[in-house]
């Protein structure tokens, strides 16, 4: 496995548009009824992970634009500053519970396509770069920026595909 301060631009458009496919072709196959009918497990539909995917994926595309991750997932800087993972992720759950799947995938769309023209834009040096280099508010985190770029596409895709698969099957 490719480390993230190893990963090349290539390699990493690369594992983004294979995560991405094979997200899309688990999509395709399903109607929007499907996509709504809510796991008593979880109480997450299809396209409630859709639009956790999109609030992730379009935060990762506002940071490295040079805009604030919180505004791109709808979400206030003080939430973002103070509220765990798990608390984030229910405020994006619950500002996206009442919209439809065709509202989810549209938005997953539209971030995907605003993360890739953001990716566009830097090159191997520029994602070796730490985070706290494309958002000043966060001084202490000299992580390459790539392990969020990870973390936000192709391995969070990954992570949702087993909870859909698993839900597909009940």
């Amino acid at each position: 496995m490719t480390s993230e301060n190893e990963i090349t631009k290539t390699r990493l458009l690369e594992r983004i548009q294979t995560g991405w496919e094979e997200l899309m072709d688990v999509l395709a196959g399903l109607d929007d009824e499907t996509k709504e009918r809510v796991d008593p497990a979880s109480g997450w539909a299809i396209r409630d992970h859709l639009f956790h995917l999109a609030a992730w994926e379009q935060g990762i595309a506002y940071l490295l634009t040079g805009r604030s991750r919180t505004d791109g997932m709808g979400i206030t800087a003080a939430q973002g500053r103070d509220l765990t993972m798990d608390q984030i992720n229910d405020v994006v759950f619950e500002r996206g519970r009442e919209r439809s799947a065709a509202e989810a995938l549209a938005a997953l769309r539209m971030a995907h396509e605003e993360m890739l023209n953001a990716l566009a834009g830097l090159d191997d040096a520029d994602l070796q770069r730490g985070y706290s280099t494309f958002d000043a508010q966060d001084g202490d985190n000299d992580r390459p920026i790539t392990g969020w770029i990870i973390g936000d596409t192709y391995e969070h895709y990954e992570e949702h595909l087993d909870y859909i698969r698993d839900f597909l099957v009940l």
